[in-house]
C-alpha cells in the first residue's frame, strides 16, 4: 500500500502468527493475482466483495492474501459463494473489513496441474459462443493447458488466443469434428499476455469440459 510499511505475517493452520522468515516461508504461488479487489466487508472467518460474481468453490484451496492494518495476512480459502470467502480462521480478534486490499493466487507444486475451468453437465450450449464464462488468463508462464472434453453432439472444438490486442481462433483435432459422447484431451502452449476461451461449432450440452494448466513437463 502507497506510503505505508506491511509487514507479511503468515498464519498456519494452526492460527499461529509468524513473521515471514526463512523458517516460516510462505506458500510457493503463481507470479500472478488470479483475482483482486477492495473488501467490502468481512469477518475473522470470511471476505465479502459485492463487486464480484464468481463461481461457487471456484477458489477453493487458493492462498487468499489480504491486508489489514499494516499487516498483510495469507490464509487458505475453504470456499466460496459469487460474493464471499471462506478461509481459515484469523488469529484472535482480527478481522477482514471494508476497504481491505486483497489478492488471491494458486498455491504451485510445479509437478502438479492447476485447475483453471471446469463446466459439467451444462445443457443449452449455443454454437460458436464462448464456453467459458471469462476468458483465462495463465498463472504462471509459459505453460500448457490441458483441455478434457465431451459433448453430446459431434462439432468442432476451438481455441480463441487473444495477445496484444489481436484474436486469433484455431480449430483443434484437425477441424475434424468430434464424436458425440466421446472424451477428447488436448493441450496447447500459452504465454504471457495471452487470454484464452473455447468454442464449440454444434449447439450441445456440454457433458463435461476441463481446462488445467501444467507448468511442468508433466
Amino acid at each position: 500500500m502507497p506510503g505505508s510499511t506491511v509487514i507479511v505475517k503468515w498464519v498456519d493452520e494452526n492460527g499461529v502468527p509468524h513473521i515471514v522468515d526463512p523458517t516460516h516461508p510462505l506458500p510457493v504461488t503463481s507470479e500472478i493475482s488470479a483475482d483482486q479487489g477492495v473488501a467490502s466487508g468481512g469477518s475473522n472467518t470470511t471476505l465479502v466483495d459485492f463487486t464480484k460474481g464468481w463461481e461457487v468453490n471456484m477458489w477453493t484451496d487458493a492462498i487468499l492474501q489480504v491486508v489489514i492494518g499494516i499487516i498483510e495476512y495469507h490464509r487458505h480459502i475453504v470456499s466460496n459463494t459469487n460474493d464471499t470467502l471462506t478461509i481459515n480462521a484469523l488469529p484472535g480478534v482480527i478481522a477482514v473489513v471494508a476497504g481491505c486490499e486483497y489478492s488471491i493466487k494458486r498455491e504451485i507444486n510445479p509437478l502438479l496441474p492447476i485447475s483453471r475451468a471446469i463446466v459439467h453437465n451444462v445443457a443449452g450450449y449455443i454454437a460458436a459462443a464462448d464456453i467459458l464464462g471469462a476468458d483465462l488468463a495463465p498463472l504462471n508462464t509459459p505453460c500448457l493447458f490441458r483441455v478434457t472434453a465431451c459433448f453430446n453432439a459431434a462439432g468442432v472444438l476451438s481455441v480463441e488466443t487473444i495477445a496484444g490486442g489481436n484474436s486469433q481462433v484455431q480449430q483443434l483435432y484437425g477441424g475434424v469434428a468430434l464424436n458425440n459422447n466421446s472424451l477428447y484431451m488436448f493441450e496447447h502452449l500459452v504465454h504471457a499476455g495471452d487470454t484464452i476461451n473455447y468454442r464449440y461449432s454444434a449447439n450441445a450440452t456440454i457433458m463435461t469440459f476441463r481446462v488445467q494448466e501444467v507448468i511442468a513437463a508433466s
